[in-house]
């Protein structure tokens, strides 16, 4: 009868690769490793970092605290919350909510401008569609068809079906409406160079026939 290998004294049942005899099918298994394990963990001393105030084993502490994340040498803090950051060598802010708010809704947003054409609109034009008084759904019509003219006479506040129309053979239908209504809002506040109102009511838009 083969005994067990790793000291528990009882029959061993199991031979591993490297020829040993297990009583058990994994050797973390067997009886005596799991006291030898028991008996190590006890015997640990257990120490405090003095950043983070963390109890650590005694053999890892000057380790921990040479890469502690409140070490005054690694400290990093988040520019969202101004939270110290835990990962500090890879993570920009401390959380994902802190992320979201960092990279989705500001300056660090790839796709993030200062004000886009749709707010320099509605910041001098009502939200709602100059034909047909829409306003849960309105779009953004660049009356000069340039795209990159972003100035707030050369847009107009349309619903989709009535900024379609002017993309359409039906664009006849509201031309002239369009065109009044840019001629007064121009004669108004003059050619280019708008800056915006101090208040974002009244606007201009509600020169609207």
């Amino acid at each position: 009868m083969n005994l067990c290998n790793f000291g528990c004294g009882q029959e061993a049942k199991y031979q591993f690769k490297n020829g040993k005899w297990c009583c058990s099918e994994h050797y973390a298994s067997c009886p005596a490793r799991k006291a030898n394990r028991f008996t190590i963990n006890a015997n640990k001393v257990m120490t405090q970092c003095k950043f983070c105030n963390s109890k650590i084993n005694k053999t890892g502490i000057s380790r921990h605290e040479q890469y502690c994340y409140l070490n005054p040498k690694n400290l990093k803090l988040c520019p969202v919350c101004n939270d110290p950051i835990k990962n500090y060598r890879e993570n920009v802010t401390c959380s994902c909510a802190c992320s979201n708010t960092y990279f989705r809704s500001g300056e660090n947003n790839p796709n993030w401008k200062n004000r886009t054409y749709r707010s320099t609109c509605f910041l001098y034009h009502n939200k709602e569609c100059i034909i047909c008084g829409e306003c849960n759904i309105v779009s953004v019509h660049h009356y000069d068809n340039d795209r990159s003219n972003e100035l707030p006479t050369n847009l107009v506040p349309l619903c989709p079906t009535h900024h379609q129309y002017l993309h359409s053979r039906y664009k006849y239908l509201i031309e002239a409406k369009v065109d009044t209504y840019v001629s007064k809002f121009v004669s108004n506040f003059g050619e280019g160079g708008l800056e915006p109102p101090l208040k974002p009511t009244p606007k201009a838009g509600g020169l609207r026939n």
